[in-house]
């Protein structure tokens, strides 16, 4: 998303601290870039009454039913439906406690430089999680079928990284790191990786390990995969952490993680499998990590790394596959443009533009079409940016030409992309276009009501053509549906300021502000808005409520955040 506020960073040091803190979460899959890959199995150890539950409930013939089928009867009975298998630490984090510290936490990740602000990555993977999540629905796989505060409500984001990663955080928070969707080769590889985390999150792996006196440590996530932003930005910050009880905390945790990670395969794999994706996706793109860790000389892949990547596994996946009918899924054209814009967003320096503008000629001169329209799609990526508008059109109509040969000779069965259709509205406003740019972006927000991309197309669009009303009108119906969305208030906040309604201009940034974290300046927000709100009894009534809710938020999240590390 964009317009995201950037904050103050927790230093280097709090934030490998609270990295060792968070260390036993490991199972939730939030990788980090400097632990030792795993050898060999180890017992569960350590005074930790929930991890010897679990430890004991995974490995007891009593934690499944008794009519479950074996690895031998699997071809038999392709079909297996997990159940909830509860909570077996006992007073294990709510639902809504998920909810709350991933709410919490996300609005510490959000600020930060990596955090990727690009729509249509950000539409591409939610389209496809809620593709997914209602297929996990359908099965009735435990968990996903929630209704009110215990449903999860889930959100996919990228985080600008090169490295092969994705995790799982508290209440449904899924996050990709932009370095996997670009060593994919089929949306059906991002998904199956999608599945597996959407697995974890709905078999509660990381709310199973906490007793209620270790939730604090929730927490602490924020910090962690802060941290391992940090370092990877600087492999050096923190290496004086990386020693000694970190490693012992790692391997205390291997034998409940395997076990998790076979579970999130099983429930991934049969949400893969129904939701009409290629089941080959999951063990091509597994058999291909393994191949990389095999011939690095220094270390293997992160998502390995958080994700213990055994023979067992991949031949548990390969049993599977064999045992449902064959379907080839082509990849679809939008895929290749996602794989262009994140390259794109981990480009980082000029000097990272110019290398990857060399990529993309590359990509473009090669022989499969698929390559040629990630070449020719990330060259308008790189002419936008510079200003280049013409030199943006003639590239992205070069994509679109290739996208219609692909969708022509594939069996993808994708007409219309977002990508194409946001990017052609934004190059239209740029050379001044306003009402060519408005009608694509109704057209492609038609065809994607959940688009964000989209959406933000039209409303600039809109505000550009003067049409203030229209814009208003629609962020408000969309603020009372989607609340805790930063992205609609900041731009119902540019709205108002262009319709030179001052009172609600600052009341929109103050909920802006609220969502992002920043209290003070929210609260500052909500009493200019009151101040300028006059003689408006309603409205400065509104207002006020408003502002003791906020208070009150305040006030709780500080003492939440009494409890992390100094």
């Amino acid at each position: 998303m964009q317009d995201i506020k950037t904050s103050n960073k927790t230093s280097v040091f709090r934030r490998g601290l609270a990295l060792l803190l968070a260390l036993s979460l490991e199972i939730s899959g939030a990788g980090v870039t400097t632990a030792a890959p795993a050898v060999g199995d180890v017992s569960v150890e350590g005074n930790s009454a929930a991890i010897q539950n679990i430890g004991r409930a995974m490995q007891s013939p009593d934690a499944r039913p008794a009519n479950a089928p074996t690895r031998n009867t699997l071809q038999a009975q392709p079909n297996i439906i997990l159940p909830d298998m509860g909570d077996p630490g006992g007073d294990a984090l709510s639902r809504i406690d998920e909810r709350k510290y991933g709410e919490l936490i996300m609005r510490e990740i959000r600020p930060d430089a990596d955090y990727s602000n690009d729509l249509p990555l950000y539409d591409y993977l939610n389209q496809m999680e809620r593709r997914l999540l209602q297929t996990a629905k359908k099965l009735q796989l435990g968990g996903a079928n929630e209704q009110g505060s215990g449903a999860y409500n889930f959100e996919v984001f990228a985080v600008k990284d090169s490295s092969i990663n994705a995790f799982a955080l508290p209440g449904g928070f899924i996050g990709f790191h932009t370095g996997l969707i670009v060593d994919a080769e089929t949306d059906s590889e991002v998904a199956s990786v999608m599945g597996h985390e959407t697995g974890h999150v709905l078999q509660r792996h990381l709310a199973r390990q906490m007793d209620r006196q270790a939730t604090n440590t929730m927490i602490a996530l924020a910090g962690m995969v802060l941290g391992a932003l940090a370092m990877s930005r600087n492999p050096q910050a923190a290496g004086g952490l990386m020693q000694g009880g970190q490693a012992a905390a790692i391997n205390n945790q291997l034998s409940y993680s395997r076990d998790a990670e076979r579970e999130a395969d099983r429930v991934g794999f049969q949400i893969l499998n129904a939701s009409g994706y290629d089941v080959n996706g999951a063990p091509d793109f597994f058999q291909r990590l393994q191949k990389i860790t095999g011939i690095m000389d220094k270390g293997v892949p992160t998502y390995v790394r958080s994700h213990p990547l055994t023979t067992d596994r991949i031949a548990d996946m390969q049993d599977r596959v064999r045992s449902v009918p064959q379907h080839h899924v082509p990849a679809t054209s939008e895929f290749y443009f996602i794989k262009a814009r994140a390259r794109m967003e981990q480009a980082g320096t000029s000097s990272g533009l110019y290398d990857l503008k060399n990529v993309f000629e590359s990509l473009s001169k090669q022989a499969p079409i698929g390559k040629q329209m990630e070449g020719f799609y990330g060259l308008a990526l790189i002419a936008q940016r510079q200003g280049k508008i013409d030199v943006a059109e003639s590239n992205l109509q070069q994509a679109r030409n290739l996208a219609q040969k692909y969708s022509t000779t594939s069996s993808s069965g994708q007409r219309q992309s977002l990508s194409l259709d946001v990017m052609s509205s934004e190059l239209a406003l740029a050379k001044g276009r306003n009402d060519e740019a408005l009608q694509i972006a109704q057209s492609a927000l038609k065809a994607y009501p959940q688009s964000f991309a989209a959406a933000v197309a039209m409303i600039n669009a809109e505000l550009k053509l003067g049409r203030t009303n229209d814009a208003i009108s629609w962020l408000k119906a969309r603020t009372k549906v989607q609340s805790n969305e930063v992205i609609w208030w900041g731009l119902l906040s540019k709205a108002y300021d262009q319709a030179n309604n001052i009172p609600m201009r600052h009341y929109a940034l103050g909920e802006k502000y609220a969502l992002e974290g920043a209290w003070p300046s929210a609260l500052e927000q909500m009493r200019i808005a009151r101040s300028a709100a006059g003689s408006d009894f309603y409205q400065g009534s509104s207002i006020d409520a408003r502002l003791r809710e906020m208070q009150r938020q305040y006030n709780d999240e500080l003492k939440e955040k009494k409890q992390l590390p100094s």
